[in-house]
């Protein structure tokens, strides 16, 4: 009977909070919409389109033959270097858009896909550069700390599950069809909105969730009379595992040590945040995708990109 209940109990009560505190959701909503208009359309948007464009024809399929041996060597996967690269440009959900896209066109099984989905949907360089280390920590030369540590941890993700039994039986038996640019275009354009449209829902009701658990943490903080240091270690925290662009932001404006700074957005870029998890979930949608086995993995990549970026502080 609870287990029944408890989603639209819950929701019920989210929806009683959200009417006894307009301001804080209005607050939310509108700080969703711009990281939504700001930050994700003009990057996510067109290079959803191009990239849907590129995955409907043999050309990328055809440039992965060429380095399959390096791939299937590393990852027992021929096209894992395809969703890698997307999403380094990209960012999040791109990887696991494209992977979902890769599946929808029957160039990989659902087997596969979980399989790739797992250490190719990263962030973009552009982000942990220009965002996070130019302008939140106001260093550039700091990029090396937080994007060599996100790539590398992926990759020995990657090479940790190359055992997992990944096959391309689709690769093998099935070719791809001849298909127009007008038609590729007219399909791109559409999965593509659709997939940005579900990103948007997700950012803005998390940012609305981040909103609230920004000020009952502040709350909490006051009223147990926490040192600076603990209260903005907590708060960064909990807020960056919600939404990662909120906890970068409040982690590079803390009077927390530089080196904890790094620490903490390393781990919450790698892990992602349950709002990046969603839009992940949003536009998975053409393969039985594994959200208990995405999860786990996320937080060991977050362990591992700690490791390496604390191998490299004492190192540098």
């Amino acid at each position: 009977m609870f287990k029944r209940n408890f989603i639209p109990v819950f929701i019920m009560f989210i929806i009683c909070l959200f009417v006894m505190k307009p301001g804080i959701v209005s607050e939310g909503v509108f700080n969703g919409l711009k990281i939504w208009i700001n930050n994700m359309i003009p990057y996510l948007l067109p290079m959803s389109i191009l990239s849907n464009i590129l995955l409907q024809y043999n050309f990328l399929y055809r440039m992965s033959d060429k380095l399959s041996f390096l791939s299937n060597k590393i990852f027992n996967s021929k096209y894992a270097f395809i969703p890698y690269f997307i999403s380094l440009v990209v960012g999040y959900p791109s990887g696991a858009m494209t992977v979902n896209t890769m599946a929808s066109y029957k160039r990989i099984d659902s087997n596969e896909a979980n399989a790739l989905v797992v250490f190719t949907n990263n962030c973009s360089f552009q982000f942990m550069a220009g965002a996070v280390s130019f302008s939140m920590l106001g260093d550039l030369s700091l990029a090396k700390y937080i994007a060599a540590p996100h790539l590398l941890s992926a990759l020995l993700i990657g090479m940790l599950i190359k055992k997992s039994t990944i096959s391309s039986t689709y690769t093998k038996v099935k070719k791809q069809k001849y298909i127009s640019f007008y038609d590729a275009f007219n399909s791109s354009i559409y999965k593509s909105i659709t997939s940005i449209l579900s990103i948007g829902g997700v950012i803005v009701i998390f940012s609305v969730f981040s909103n609230f658990f920004d000020n009952l943490l502040i709350s909490i903080s006051k009223y147990f009379s926490l040192s600076t240091l603990l209260s903005d270690l907590i708060h960064s925290t909990f807020v960056g595992i919600l939404e990662i662009s909120n906890g970068c932001s409040v982690a590079s404006s803390s009077a927390l040590p530089l080196d904890v700074k790094l620490i903490i957005i390393n781990f919450l870029i790698s892990f992602s945040g349950i709002s990046v998890i969603f839009q992940t979930v949003a536009v998975a949608n053409n393969f039985d995708f594994n959200i208990s086995n995405y999860v786990f993995y996320r937080a060991v990549q977050g362990i591992l990109s700690v490791i390496i970026c604390m191998g490299m502080l004492i190192l540098y």
